[in-house]
């Protein structure tokens, strides 16, 4: 299911401060990658991203919308005229608790 919002091309996932910044083909398959390695439940949303008990601080986890060339463009929503499998809610009650 292609849950990318109409006018962006591209759902940027980077792991931690080191990872590589990776194009995903929805949100679930980004959550699916996030589940397998083992990120944790969301503890706070920054511009761009979010932390989790696992990623923090400056080691936090990027997804968001952007261009081609990986700049920023939007942060995954949270407005009511967004399709529900693109809101933030969606990402957060996807994600699996884990205890590293």
């Amino acid at each position: 299911m292609n849950t990318l919002l109409p006018g962006y091309a591209y759902l940027w996932l980077r792991v931690g401060d080191c990872g590589e910044y990776e194009v995903m083909e929805d949100l679930d398959a980004a959550i699916e990658y996030l589940n397998e390695l083992c990120v944790g439940k969301i503890t706070a949303w920054v511009s761009g991203g979010f932390e989790t008990q696992n990623y923090h601080g400056h080691d936090y986890i990027s997804l968001y919308y952007g261009d081609r060339e990986a700049d920023h463009i939007a942060d995954i929503g949270e407005d009511e005229d967004e399709p529900q499998e693109c809101h933030r809610d969606y990402v957060e009650c996807n994600l699996e608790r884990s205890e590293l």
